[in-house]
């Protein structure tokens, strides 16, 4: 559990890979920036942190079809150290249908070599949505806008609950 009660959900296998592709021309000590992803089955919402890993802002919605080539570039050019993907539990904190699509997606991120984390999802579509709504965009207009915004709202849970304060060690 974080300090906010929120639940961390970690694979095994994400947490004794290295960070990102051997092969980059930055080291691991300077990639900074966290990448959250949004998936969906037509459209990935993208949130990227700072650089201070304080603020996550939306960044893109990319289609499901593009999405090897899109984040090998933002990797490299946002000095990406990890990806942390939403992961949708039911209400009783379950894993549903949805969460073993989620999976398999995660397998293929595991398997380009890519350091990746889960989190917690619950309500982000329905927040980014009411969001929204409450700034004058119609449910029509909101397409494309909903799936990066729940991507900010799941990024920000995750980088609120793992902040490093300065002289005090990393949450775990």
């Amino acid at each position: 559990m974080s300090p906010r009660g929120e639940k961390l959900i970690s694979s095994p296998e994400s947490s004794s890979r290295k960070p990102l592709k051997s092969h980059s021309t930055r080291s691991d000590s300077e990639r900074s920036r966290v990448l959250g992803l949004d998936w969906g089955e037509k459209r990935i919402g993208v949130a990227i942190s700072d650089d201070e890993l304080r603020l996550a802002v939306g960044y893109a919605v990319w289609p499901t079809g593009d999405l090897l080539a899109q984040l090998a570039s933002t990797v490299e050019s946002e000095a990406v150290g990890f990806i942390v993907v939403g992961y949708p539990l039911t209400l009783r904190g379950e894993a549903g249908p949805k969460a073993r699509q989620v999976d398999r997606f995660i397998q293929t991120l595991l398997r380009y070599g890519y350091d990746v984390r889960r989190w917690d999802e619950r309500y982000t579509t329905q927040d980014a949505s009411r969001s929204l709504t409450n700034l004058g965009i119609s449910q029509r207009k909101q397409r494309g806008k909903i799936d990066m915004s729940a991507a900010v709202l799941m990024l920000q849970s995750y980088l609120d609950a793992n902040r490093v304060e300065e002289g005090s060690p990393r949450a775990g």
